[in-house]
């Protein structure tokens, strides 16, 4: 994210053309430097939010929130409008970025929005807010309709996210643990690629209850299967996975069904077979 510095004949024009009330502009005009940060979702919004009005952000910079789009809901609930978080933060003394010191109290902007919010501000606020020849009611009232569609589809979204994260929980304790004892039993670094919730979720509904439980038993009486593991590093990408330990207890424990509904490469699962003794 590269910070955005106001040109000099921007901030002329800001200071000295528009008629704002500025007593001292140079003080008083707060985005000279500015940086904006697009995110996905609304509540990705308020982890930013907590950062910056954390105690550690804090300790450096002094911060007032200038615009939250929260809050005008409440004042305003039958409007919709642009949308933003403004944060304007202040440099506290003995600030130092690199070799260059900060004065006390040199203000930069933070804006906060999602892609959906930062979408309907690109398209429509120069043009409809800020002029004062403001444009016709019925293309108000499109864009309103369009701010209220973005709500709307935020909302589904969110709890989209919030079904899923609910439907996967299972699946996201396994493969955490397989990932824990996959670094514990090679000493390798686990891979995170989409392989993994492929086996996972090919075979969830059939694995027994409390499934790390019965791995965990498993790999403590087979310790050779992380040496089998390891003698593959480089060689068989599937292997550089944590859901490689999760075959192994399937093919020891179900070989046909396992087999029969392995969703990716069957030559790693043949290799499976083979460590362990089983006939492919």
């Amino acid at each position: 994210m590269v910070p955005r510095l106001k040109g000099d004949t921007s901030l002329i024009d800001k200071a000295l053309y528009r008629s704002k009330p500025y007593k001292n502009p140079y003080e008083d005009i707060t985005d000279k430097v500015g940086m904006r940060y697009v995110v996905l979702l609304t509540t990705h919004i308020d982890t930013f939010c907590s950062i910056i009005e954390s105690a550690e952000c804090g300790a450096f910079w002094s911060q007032t929130k200038d615009k939250d789009y929260e809050e005008e809901r409440l004042a305003k609930p039958l409007e919709f409008s642009y949308q933003s978080v403004h944060y304007v933060l202040r440099s506290k003394a003995g600030l130092s970025i690199g070799v260059q010191n900060l004065p006390e109290g040199l203000a930069c902007e933070v804006q906060i929005r999602t892609l959906l919010q930062h979408a309907h501000s690109e398209l429509t606020h120069d043009t409809l807010y800020k002029p004062k020849t403001t444009a016709k009611p019925s293309v108000k009232r499109t864009v309103a309709k369009s701010m209220a569609l973005i709500e709307a589809t935020d909302e589904f979204f969110e709890q989209a996210m919030k079904d899923l994260a609910s439907a996967n929980e299972s699946q996201r304790v396994l493969l955490d643990y397989l990932s824990s004892a996959y670094k514990k039993g090679t000493g390798l670094e686990p891979g995170q690629e989409r392989s993994n919730q492929l086996v996972l979720d090919a075979f969830m509904e059939v694995l027994p209850q409390d499934a790390p439980v019965h791995i965990e038993e498993f790999l403590t009486a087979k310790t050779y299967v992380f040496d089998k593991i390891k003698e593959q590093k480089g060689q068989r990408h599937f292997f550089n996975q944590p859901a490689v330990l999760l075959a192994y207890f399937l093919v020891e424990k179900m070989p046909a069904q396992t087999r029969e509904h392995w969703p990716i490469d069957s030559d790693d699962l043949a290799k499976v077979f083979s460590d362990l003794g089983v006939a492919y």
